[in-house]
């Protein structure tokens, strides 16, 4: 990553707006599309976007898993199609803002089939940072819609 405060102080941005050509370090404010997600640069922080990180995995995710489902025979419902994007939604929101599940009991889990809790570690594995108490969960999903078949 480079750092943007090397630029010349009335460098154009892309959305047409010009850096100030004395900014205060407090009020250096970046045009939000340079950098990926990043908003602004304020007395050092870094402030990032989360909810469109977090749409943008969401999405991305969201496509795997009905390219995996489709590629198994398995279509959910209306219903079980909502269902399962809202998980898939707040499992990218976990993934971004690393926010902990509550604490799930894996008995629970039991009757999964070996293929449905398969399918669900892989999509926690794209991931990449999702503890397996994810897969637990999504595994229900794609159960529930194996029964559609």
């Amino acid at each position: 990553m480079w750092d943007r405060s090397l630029l010349p102080l009335a460098f154009p941005l892309r959305s047409g707006k010009q850096l100030a050509t004395n900014p205060t370090p407090s009020a250096v404010v970046f045009d939000s599309d340079a950098i990926n997600g990043v908003r602004r640069v304020n007395n050092g922080a870094v402030i990032t976007d989360a909810g469109s990180q977090t749409e943008e995995l969401a999405t991305r995710m969201l496509g795997q898993v009905y390219s995996l489902l489709k590629g198994h025979d398995i279509i959910p419902n209306d219903v079980q199609e909502q269902m399962l994007t809202s998980h898939v939604r707040a499992m990218a929101h976990r993934s971004i803002t690393g926010e902990p599940l509550p604490e799930v009991e894996a008995s629970l889990f039991e009757e999964i089939s070996p293929e449905s809790m398969q399918l669900a570690r892989e999509v926690v594995a794209q991931f990449g940072n999702l503890p397996d108490e994810e897969a637990w969960l999504l595994s229900v999903h794609f159960e529930v819609a194996k029964e559609n078949i």
